[in-house]
């Protein structure tokens, strides 16, 4: 297994900073596309759909992502995606993990549920993008997740006593969820302060702060599809990436926190980088 981790990941980081750095706007919009339609294909599995709709819904998703990713888009438009995005992260999935509704009861319904979990994500990883630093602002916004995810692993390990959610994903501990926000703030302290906040204009601690809210966020998506698997009697989302699951257990966090970022950010270049401001 550890061989298999290794190997999948010394395939997929160089791909994916290949994508953030070298590929231009388009043509990363069209990778962006492609894993859509991987955890698309993984997300009717997970949520019981069927018929045509199921087998259609892998094309579908990213088809739906490219028409909204296109250049004519209005900023305003995206924004509100995004909007939507934080209003279900912050506000629906909490009250989903709290009563623990059975995904699969909707059937083709969570055609619509899933796009809502999708579509955001991928417009955050095109909007955070393309903007004057590239891929770095949303490496460092990616990041966010992959410290706090090492942190919070390897705090549980050495300290973890209370379970923090022991019917959905029993591995995890509150103690987890304390190193790893230790992590992500130290990782904000010390990394340039995302343009999206204003950059050398807002105090470090502010940085912070908004930095510790995307971790709490990031623990509510890897909740989220704990419990999607676990209601199903999955371990993974698929075999897709060998030794890593699917693309679904890759990205599960970052669902979660890419449109509040992208919220944020546009809300910045709006509202605040307006003309003769």
């Amino acid at each position: 297994m550890l061989k298999q981790r290794v190997l999948t990941a010394l395939v997929l980081i160089p791909l994916i900073l290949l994508g953030l750095f070298a590929l231009p706007q388009a043509a990363w919009t069209g990778f962006v596309a492609v894993i859509l339609g991987f955890a698309a294909w993984e997300w009717q599995r997970l949520a019981g759909m069927h018929g045509l709709v199921a087998r259609l819904y892998p094309l579908l998703t990213p088809g739906l992502f490219l028409l909204l990713a296109l250049p004519v888009s209005s900023p305003f438009m995206l924004l509100g995606v995004m909007l939507a995005g934080c209003v279900f992260w912050g506000l629906v999935v909490p009250c989903w993990l709290r009563t623990k509704w059975r995904l699969a009861d909707g059937g083709n319904i969570n055609a619509l549920l899933g796009w809502a979990v999708l579509l955001p994500a991928g417009l955050a990883m095109v909007v955070l993008r393309d903007g004057s630093m590239g891929g770095w602002l949303l490496l460092i916004i990616m990041a966010i997740a992959w410290v706090a995810d090492t942190a919070a692993y390897f705090s549980g390990k050495a300290f973890g006593r209370r379970k923090l959610a022991p019917t959905i994903s029993p591995g995890k501990s509150w103690e987890g969820v304390v190193g790893g926000m230790a992590g992500v703030a130290i990782y904000a302290a010390v990394v340039p302060k995302a343009p999206f906040i204003g950059g050398d204009s807002v105090a470090t601690w502010v940085w912070v702060a908004l930095a510790l809210l995307l971790t709490a966020l990031s623990v509510i998506g890897d909740l989220l599809e704990s419990l999607f698997k676990r209601q199903i009697g999955l371990k993974d989302s698929s075999q897709l990436l060998p030794g890593h699951g699917g693309v679904l257990d890759r990205i599960d966090s970052l669902l979660a926190i890419l449109p509040v970022a992208a919220a944020l950010y546009l809300s910045y270049l709006l509202f605040y980088l307006v003309p003769g401001h």
